[in-house]
């Protein structure tokens, strides 16, 4: 029940409307009140532990994201810093607040930890200043500490309390003096931005990461350094973490997803590495040694540091954004992490889910991009998680194992018409062609471009394959030969975000971050006309209408442009979103436009008139990618959530003209705000917890391909505004 704290306080009859359906269903609290309710809603979860789970309570109050999180040496209180410039102090036993926020004079807080006897608080943050506060009383017991010219990323202090250790983007780790806020030494051996410094747990030894891909030790008395640089991850060390006994140091690298452990004796890499599923935030190891956590995209996951194996039924989902910070409690019962969705939560490591509920088959991270091959019956999609999968559209179930081999993040897919070909586009300058039978590769990767490849394109025929790129070119591949046509490299004005080519195969297109939406004839280097001019900003997508006639753009400003192509006049302005439009999609026969954006929505508008039709809402985070299937039946759509979201064309159309027609059209009609879902007149429907937003499956979203999704159920009615209170049985 403390996930759902936030509704209840804002509105109590959401105790029974909201906050009892996602209660554990073995709980007290639920057993007693269940039976005596009717027409509150059903919660059915696939893929995750119950609600309630592991996940003890969340702690909301900061108003920004929550960067990092400390307990103090007796585990009765935690602190936290966050975006919104302040560093809060929790009683841990009643989850309040114990002392007003500390206003720490930072635009944001990065970085806060206790000293040794829990008395004494320090942060640091993007004033470049370090702030030491009393954490009973909140009065500051030195004055700012100054010296550093950027950004603090890591504080902490040495374990007897008497040195604090600030690591900067200004390449530096600094110590200070507590007892007089002096600084006692400067360390400069990075070549580049510091990110994080701990100490050993017996004080002697600091370590140092940076974004110049080396940990640095020094020895804290002596302040010189213990040897040569550590070395042997291939990104940014933003994370580091000593074993309990001072004998291994944990270090995470940010888009490699590694977690590299040494030897501190011999300084050497123990042959244990461990593969993050999304970009390594933070770790831990716990206090007795045996079990080191990482976080990532909205989950926190566990390992044996001795093999590098995962630990079963350990994965704590819960968060809906980044999880920035995790702290194990100094017995090793709980861990805290804070997150960029403004939450703090607290997590029963040693009780709980007794037995794994394994999540089920979805990408790790981003879900960049989609497509469905001509005869609508699978999708293939690429993540930020490297891979690309291939998808039953109508089961969900993964049909092949995921096509792996990019060394960065898959930015596009796309599949020939005969659906014999699939190609992806990847930050790591390649393009990939693949067979869609078997997933193999089909040849070498595609080389030619000198930079990220965002997006990719077959022509009809499957003769040619066009893949535009951060370069600000368009290449153009004989698929047959895996080369470059010869007249294959076109110029744009700025970096290429889109290319498609029109359904006669006629014309490619690309639209550009200048705002320029460019026409070759296909096969050819010659322009089919001058640069379409649609904003100042940002093309990231560009469609044709069947009949080729007409071609529209999604921009910077949240506006859908449509253009005749002959004459080159804008035929719509569609006043879409009120963010970034990401994907624009014509239908097959040309009578919908469907467009995504940053604002988490899908909108579906009458093609010829630029009327909105419906609006889709449901995924949990910006939406990249849509595309109808070819019976227009269903539009899919990916996202920042990590999920591939199904929608029932029809009964979103349905929705928008009958929202009372049955209870769970009317949630599904909804809309999403701040947690709550929302109906036409403004009534607070549900209460959704953070760990199940962007992955409620509701009309007229049929089919949600994740790792885990909920099923809302509303049969004996829904209840809500002055009626709410028909949800008591009368009981005699």
């Amino acid at each position: 029940m403390a996930a759902s704290n936030a509704a209840i306080s804002r509105s109590a009859p959401h105790i029974y409307i909201s906050a009892l359906p996602f209660a554990a269903k073995d709980s007290l609290v639920y057993q007693d009140f269940a039976p005596l309710l009717a027409g509150i809603v059903s919660v059915t979860t696939f893929g995750i532990t119950r609600h309630g789970g592991r996940l003890i309570t969340t702690l909301t109050g900061h108003e920004d994201k929550v960067n990092s999180v400390a307990y103090s040496p007796d585990g009765r209180t935690l602190a936290s810093g966050s975006d919104d410039g302040t560093v809060r102090i929790w009683d841990t036993r009643s989850g309040e607040e114990s002392i007003p926020p500390l206003q720490s004079n930072e635009s944001k807080v990065l970085s806060v930890a206790f000293g040794s006897t829990g008395e004494h608080v320090a942060c640091g943050g993007t004033g470049g200043v370090v702030h030491v506060w009393n954490a009973v009383t909140g009065r500051a017991v030195l004055p700012p500490l100054h010296g550093h010219s950027d950004w603090i990323r890591s504080v902490v202090f040495s374990p007897d309390g008497m040195l604090i250790a600030s690591a900067s983007d200004d390449k530096t780790v600094r110590l200070w003096s507590f007892e007089t806020g002096l600084e006692v030494s400067v360390m400069k051996d990075h070549t580049d931005k510091v990110y994080a410094v701990a100490f050993s747990p017996d004080g002697r030894v600091v370590a140092s990461g940076s974004k110049d891909k080396t940990i640095c030790v020094w020895k804290s008395v002596a302040r010189r350094s213990a040897g040569v640089p550590l070395t042997g991850l291939e990104d940014a060390i933003v994370c580091l973490g000593f074993s309990p006994d001072g004998k291994w140091l944990a270090a995470g690298a940010h888009n490699t997803r590694e977690i590299g452990i040494w030897d501190l004796k011999s300084l050497q890499p123990t042959p244990v590495v461990i593969y993050n599923q999304a970009t390594v935030t933070s770790l831990a190891f716990s206090p007795d040694g045996s079990m080191l956590v990482s976080s990532g995209l909205c989950d926190i996951r566990t390992w044996d540091p001795k093999t590098g194996q995962e630990l079963p039924g350990l994965l704590l989902a819960g968060h809906s954004d980044w999880v920035t910070s995790v702290v194990f409690s100094p017995d090793g019962l709980l861990l805290a992490s804070g997150s960029d969705d403004h939450t703090i939560k607290i997590w029963d490591m040693i009780h709980g889910v007794e037995e794994a509920v394994l999540p089920l088959q979805g990408h790790s991270d981003v879900v960049t991009s989609v497509a469905v091959s001509s005869e609508g019956t699978v999708i293939i999609s690429g993540s930020n998680d490297r891979s690309v999968r291939v998808w039953s559209a109508f089961t969900g179930d993964a049909i092949l194992q995921p096509l792996l081999g990019h060394g960065g993040r898959v930015l596009a897919v796309a599949i020939s018409s005969d659906t014999r070909l699939i190609a992806s586009a990847s930050a790591d300058q390649t393009v990939r062609i693949w067979d869609a039978r078997t997933g193999g590769h089909i040849g070498e990767p595609l080389l030619g471009h000198s930079d990220e490849v965002n997006t990719v394109a077959f022509s009809p025929d499957a003769q040619w394959l066009a893949s535009g790129s951060d370069d600000c070119s368009v290449h153009v591949w004989d698929v047959t030969t895996s080369q470059i046509a010869l007249f294959g490299v076109h110029r744009c004005k700025g970096l290429v975000l889109a290319v498609k080519y029109s359904p006669d195969g006629l014309i490619l297109a690309a639209g550009d971050r200048g705002g320029y939406v460019h026409l070759w004839w296909s096969g050819t280097s010659q322009q089919a006309r001058v640069p379409l001019r649609a904003h100042y900003d940002g093309i990231h997508s560009i469609s044709f209408s069947s009949d080729t006639r007409l071609i529209a753009a999604g921009t910077n400003d949240g506006v859908v442009r449509v253009w005749d192509i002959e004459y080159g006049h804008q035929r719509l302005i569609l006043v879409a979103h009120l963010n970034v439009v990401r994907s624009v999609t014509y239908s097959p026969a040309g009578r919908y436009l469907v467009s995504a954006s940053w604002d988490k929505s899908v909108r579906l508008w009458n093609a010829k008139t630029g009327n909105a039709l419906s609006t889709l809402s449901g995924h949990g985070g910006g939406v990249r990618s849509t595309i109808f299937t070819p019976d227009e039946k269903s539009i899919i759509s990916s996202a920042e959530d990590n999920t591939i979201h199904i929608w029932d064309v029809e009964a979103a159309l349905s929705l928008q003209s009958q929202p009372e027609q049955h209870p769970i059209a009317r949630l599904g009609s909804a809309t999403l705000d701040n947690g709550w879902l929302v109906g036409p007149s403004g009534e607070l429907l549900l209460w959704i917890p953070v760990e199940y937003r962007g992955h409620v499956l509701l009309p007229p979203c049929s089919m949600i391909i994740g790792s885990h999704h909920v099923v809302l159920g509303a049969e004996n009615g829904l209840h809500w505004g002055d009626q709410w209170t028909a949800c008591w049985r009368n009981h005699e």
